[in-house]
């Protein structure tokens, strides 16, 4: 066994496939497959397994995958360390949806950055959550308990929800509705404004808070949104504002082997302090 077998093992798993993996190695696909049957041969389990089109690693190659990790890491800061850059920096991956982003991060990341000045972060705000069984991300904000998986987890928050809609009823007979695209729709807040929206067609589908709350100021659109979008509302008359009775959990999760890691736990610890309960 040798490194640049390990690192054929590593590029597999963050791509899912041996074509992207070849393409990320500057290696030809042959090779890839080649080396990687010689060294399952070797080590005499197997590592991956073709789902839907994809390379799926088997739970032996999920039993090491925190290991050519490391390594990975390690490789990647003696590079840095060769190529006369701060071998101090350290990167982490954060995942979550652009409202939490925008909301609850942005406003506090540039202390926090300021307090660790060897972290560095890679913010990632789409709608598709990160696989973090492949290592896509480090730590992920999510709205709600995920079903499974093996990775860190713990609720650090709620998130509640509100119906903005235009006071008028005439106005609001005739109002857009504003949906969450497929296959968030199925959200909890989702299924809320469909009841009190029963007979109105969806004319808009959009997760971007910042264009809902714009179409909202404008009048003549109905929203289901987070509370505190809907307190920012508060000065429009125009508008009125439902509590719609849901709150979201809101989870942190993070990869297993960051669980002694300090600087790691720093940036947990900062995430979960985020959603906090203010003083009134």
């Amino acid at each position: 066994m040798n490194w640049d077998d390990l690192r054929i093992i590593a590029a597999i798993c963050s791509t899912g496939s041996f074509t992207r993996a070849a393409r990320e190695l500057q290696i030809d696909e042959t090779t890839v497959s080649r080396r990687l049957t010689r060294l399952e041969a070797a080590l005499e389990v197997t590592l991956f397994e073709a789902v839907d089109g994809h390379r799926r690693p088997t739970s032996a190659c999920r039993a090491i995958l925190r290991h050519l990790d490391e390594m990975e890491q390690s490789a990647s800061n003696i590079r840095k360390l060769l190529a006369g850059q701060d071998h101090m920096q350290r990167q982490f991956r954060l995942t979550t949806v652009a409202f939490i982003a925008e909301q609850y991060l942005a406003p506090n990341l540039t202390r926090l950055l300021t307090d660790l000045p060897e972290l560095s972060l890679s913010i990632d705000t789409s709608d598709q959550n990160a696989d973090m069984s492949r290592w896509e991300a480090d730590f992920a904000i999510r709205l709600g308990r995920p079903r499974q998986g093996a990775f860190l987890m713990r609720r650090i928050g709620q998130i509640g929800f509100s119906l903005v809609r235009p006071r008028d009823p005439q106005e609001r007979a005739r109002a857009v509705v504003l949906s969450y695209p497929h296959p968030l729709v199925e959200a909890p807040e989702m299924q809320r404004l469909m009841t009190a929206t029963q007979g109105q067609a969806v004319r808009v589908e959009t997760s971007d808070f910042g264009l809902i709350r714009r179409m909202l100021e404008g009048g003549g659109t109905i929203a289901a949104v987070p509370d505190f979008i809907a307190r920012g509302l508060g000065w429009n008359s125009a508008l009125e504002t439902l509590p719609l009775e849901v709150e979201r959990e809101v989870w942190l999760l993070s990869q297993p082997h960051l669980r002694n890691d300090a600087l790691a736990r720093q940036v947990a610890e900062w995430c979960s302090n985020l959603f906090m309960p203010r003083p009134a």
